[in-house]
């Protein structure tokens, strides 16, 4: 399994070629006081700091349905959410990279709100919390954020369809039923914008299209930052 190793050791030459021989190796506890961001690439913000966000978000929204499906969400992500990365490679390929990802997108739309007020903030902060929750069940990641490979979920349904499973299972633990449950599933299906990048619909009302625009930017805007 992948992760942080402590190590020592002592460098020595052998043919002419220096290496080193490992006297002890073990997983850093507590007592080591690891910095995860000098080892590997990681969010910029603490993981902890970025959920306290998100979920400080969730803590003022006035509609309980969304509220109450959000905190299913997040608990069925469990640990996975602190260190997960957005992507296997390309946009947010980082430890904490879903929050970092997740958290810029909400961001931007507490940002754009004031400018269309016509639009439902709680409904558009949900998608934007919601949207990518599914990566930790599309994706195989160690607690590096470094991914090996796509589970069969990934493989088989795709972060989009199986991320409307997992909205419609939060709403069915929370005893939510009605409109928000269809149109926020919408949002998760749609985010993409179109078929060919893997959207079975479009979005299809303005806190959707919304949500699409914001995601697209985020990503576009994080590689190329990266190049």
């Amino acid at each position: 399994q992948g992760g942080i190793m402590k190590v020592r050791g002592t460098v020595q030459e052998y043919n002419g070629r220096l290496q080193m021989r490992i006297e002890r190796l073990r997983r850093p506890g507590p007592e080591d006081d690891v910095d995860p961001a000098k080892l590997m690439p990681c969010a910029p913000e603490k993981p902890e700091s970025m959920l306290s966000e998100i979920n400080r978000t969730i803590d003022r929204m006035k509609t309980p349905e969304l509220q109450a499906i959000l905190r299913e969400l997040i608990g069925m992500c469990g640990d996975k959410l602190m260190y997960f990365p957005a992507a296997q490679r390309l946009h947010h390929a980082e430890r904490s990279g879903l929050l970092h990802h997740t958290l810029s997108v909400l961001r931007g739309a507490e940002a754009l709100l004031p400018l269309y007020p016509f639009l439902d903030g709680d409904l558009l902060r949900a998608g934007c919390i919601a949207h990518d929750l599914s990566k930790t069940a599309e994706l195989v990641s160690d607690e590096a954020g470094n991914v090996s490979d796509y589970s069969a979920e990934g493989q088989l349904l795709g972060h989009l369809v199986h991320g409307v499973a997992q909205v419609q299972e939060a709403a069915r633990r929370a005893g939510v039923t009605g409109e928000y449950v269809l149109l926020l599933s919408h949002m998760v299906i749609s985010h993409h914008g179109q078929p060919d990048h893997g959207s079975p619909r479009p979005p299809m009302f303005p806190e959707a299209e919304m949500l699409h625009l914001l995601d697209d930017m985020d990503a576009k805007m994080n590689e190329m930052e990266g190049v």
